[in-house]
């Protein structure tokens, strides 16, 4: 179990010693339609811009909100090194690798400083680091974010490779996004992570229980 600190243009760095699994409580599979929630497992990483001379950093910790695991990220991008950036992922284990060739949507629970962030599936077949992304808002007060499979794009400066090949993505990215790089402080607690995965194909034993939305703000992005 472990975090690892990486660079999005080169090799792994130091290990850090953390990791979650966020995997919800346990409870039986409830499905939504056809369909069950199952949280994510493997190793969490933070990545930044440093070993590119940049001065850009991310921290990440442990928290748990009303019992569920989850992560608190704190930061700041500069812009020292062109495109400045940091962020954090997740590495799948064997079980979460093959959901995500069956998923059908992510949904995470999100309380942050108000900001724009993106969330992406990295796949193999992607060489210019233009992997499929979605963008968000962290707000101040804890909301759900979920974001249908199929609206995972390439950015519009990628070389495209199609549409998103879910048996070629190899991990999971979150990151401060803007227009431009934007510098300055950043801050966001994540947790609840879940894929959406047809019933007959879970690729785990006993599946975290959906979670229930009436109570929440839920967002649904559309892009």
């Amino acid at each position: 179990m472990k975090m690892t600190r990486m660079m999005l243009c080169g090799a792994i760095a130091a290990v850090l010693g953390l990791a979650l699994v966020a995997c919800g409580t346990g409870a039986p599979a409830r499905a939504d339609g056809d369909l069950v929630s199952v949280g994510l497992s493997g190793d969490w990483h933070i990545y930044d811009d440093q070993e590119e001379g940049g001065t850009s950093f991310i921290v990440m910790t442990e928290i748990e909100v009303d019992g569920i695991p989850g992560l608190h990220l704190i930061g700041e991008l500069t812009e020292v090194a062109q495109w400045g950036y940091a962020g954090f992922g997740l590495d799948p284990d064997e079980a979460t690798f093959e959901n995500l060739r069956n998923t059908q949507s992510i949904s995470f629970m999100v309380q942050g400083d108000g900001q724009r962030y993106a969330v992406q599936f990295m796949v193999s077949n992607v060489r210019d680091y233009g992997h499929f992304w979605v963008l968000f808002d962290a707000p101040t007060t804890a909301t759900r974010v979920s974001i249908p499979m199929r609206n995972f794009m390439q950015p519009g400066w990628a070389a495209p490779v199609g549409r998103l090949n879910q048996d070629l993505v190899t991990g999971i990215q979150w990151a401060p996004h803007g227009d431009t790089v934007r510098p300055g402080a950043f801050e966001m607690n994540i947790w609840d992570i879940r894929l959406y995965v047809p019933a007959g194909v879970v690729a785990i034993a006993d599946p975290a229980a959906a979670p229930e939305l009436d109570d929440e703000a839920e967002a649904v992005y559309e892009y």
